[in-house]
């Protein structure tokens, strides 16, 4: 057998393009690093995420033809897309401050995007369907399982079509738990969470992220998941000490804003601006591909934030490595529901970068449970500033509390987001339901 024969042909279904570099598809991109790209395809429905390469060695992007009232569909999307769209960033300039009527528009436009987004509504008027050239595509390439992660009506429902009309088994994986929030408001939902449960059962290999996920996934659908994790090679973190300037000590957060994560660095601000803080002089980074639109003016301005672009996923590791703190915050006033079986992709880049972590969120939320229950950071679950300075405190300060965590979070790493280990455990699971020439 050769070495490309070990690896199956996979069509991955998801919503937005995979490329070989962007900041939406890490753990994809690191569970297929090793497989040869021509056993890669992908049926997606937006080229829109900032990144670039090719991932896959075919691509399918859906059309006109491959939706109810297609030509439609496509005149609606742009103008959508543009309402619920992030700031852009432009070096380290941040975004221009909107104000009045400009101000009122954009939020009026943003509420409506919303709206059709998250009723579902959009999915059902404009469903997906396998076209004659959707079919030609997948006939062509020929392969042996079907990937998905679901997030919507659409991308739940095409993975059982494709699987139906081509005989091809099922793998689901998921990041957090999208059945139980997509929809919740909308009539839509209990068909999204019917459609979610029929592709959880139909699949050959379920994948759960964490063992939280994994405990309540296998209670509500009764049957068995595997447990995955993020994972990344500690090699690429092991930096060259660095010679630390006088100067501001910097907090530095890397990754996306949504789900009113902001709210965090708002509060984060005013811990550093409080004169409990003393003498201490910091500055806050925020790595992102862009701000929310709800966003406010005073974290948009304020001098001791700096908004910088997303760094690429090779120049991570010097830049974590630049950070006297990490901070990992979720909200605490978003739904519950969308983020208590989340473990955010930050956890295991943040351990592996040797940096002093400070985790920031309610208890209920996936990420600051595992970083608890672990031991690899330094956890804050409740919204207090004076919780949140003292721990900020703690790791620019207390090196007893420095090396315990340093401590655990090398175990952890090591346990649960070790590269080699995790992909070939990947393999081995996705080969178990083929039947391969070997």
């Amino acid at each position: 057998m050769t070495v490309s024969a070990a690896y199956p042909r996979v069509l991955l279904v998801s919503s937005a393009k995979i490329k070989a570099d962007d900041p939406a598809y890490l753990l994809v991109r690191t569970e297929f690093g090793d497989w040869p790209k021509e056993r890669l395809a992908q049926i997606f429905a937006s080229d829109d995420l900032a990144g670039q390469g090719e991932f896959c060695g075919r691509t399918y992007q859906l059309g006109a033809g491959d939706r109810l009232f297609g030509r439609l569909f496509r005149r609606l999307r742009g103008q959508v897309s543009g309402m619920v769209a992030v700031d852009a960033l432009q070096g380290s300039v941040q975004p221009p401050a909107a104000t009045g009527l400009r101000r009122w528009v954009k939020a009026a436009k943003k509420r409506l995007g919303d709206w059709l987004i998250s009723s579902g509504v959009w999915e059902v008027l404009f469903h997906v369907r396998v076209s004659p050239s959707m079919a030609q595509f997948v006939e062509t390439f020929h392969p042996d399982l079907i990937y998905c992660q679901g997030y919507s009506l659409g991308f739940s429902s095409l993975p059982l079509m494709l699987s139906r009309r081509f005989d091809c088994p099922i793998c689901f994986q998921t990041t957090d738990d999208w059945p139980a929030y997509t929809y919740r408001a909308s009539p839509v939902g209990w068909l999204l969470r019917r459609r979610a449960r029929q592709l959880v059962l139909t699949s050959k290999v379920r994948m759960a992220f964490g063992e939280k996920m994994r405990q309540i996934f296998e209670a509500r659908y009764q049957v068995p998941f595997l447990v995955t994790y993020h994972s990344d090679q500690a090699e690429r973190f092991r930096c060259p000490a660095i010679n630390r300037p006088a100067g501001p000590r910097t907090i530095l957060f890397t990754g996306n804003l949504g789900l009113r994560r902001y709210e965090a660095i708002g509060d984060l601000l005013e811990v550093i601006r409080s004169p409990d803080l003393g003498d201490l002089n910091i500055e806050v980074r925020v790595y992102t591909s862009g701000l929310p639109k709800e966003v406010p003016e005073s974290l948009r301005l304020a001098p001791e934030i700096r908004f910088l672009p997303l760094p690429s996923h090779e120049e991570l590791p010097s830049v974590l490595s630049a950070g006297d703190v990490l901070f990992l915050p979720e909200s605490f006033s978003v739904e519950p529901k969308m983020i208590d079986l989340s473990v955010s992709t930050k956890c295991h880049l943040y351990m592996l970068s040797g940096r002093p972590v400070l985790v920031y969120g309610p208890p209920y939320c996936g990420t600051v449970d595992y970083a608890y229950r672990e031991g690899w950071a330094v956890v804050v679950r409740e919204r207090s500033s004076q919780a949140l300075g003292a721990a900020l405190v703690s790791l620019l300060s207390d090196e007893a509390v420095l090396s315990k965590i340093s401590q655990n979070s090398g175990l952890v790493a090591v346990q649960n987001h070790d590269l080699a280990m995790n992909r070939a455990s990947f393999l081995i699971a996705l080969n178990s339901v083929l039947k391969i020439d070997q």
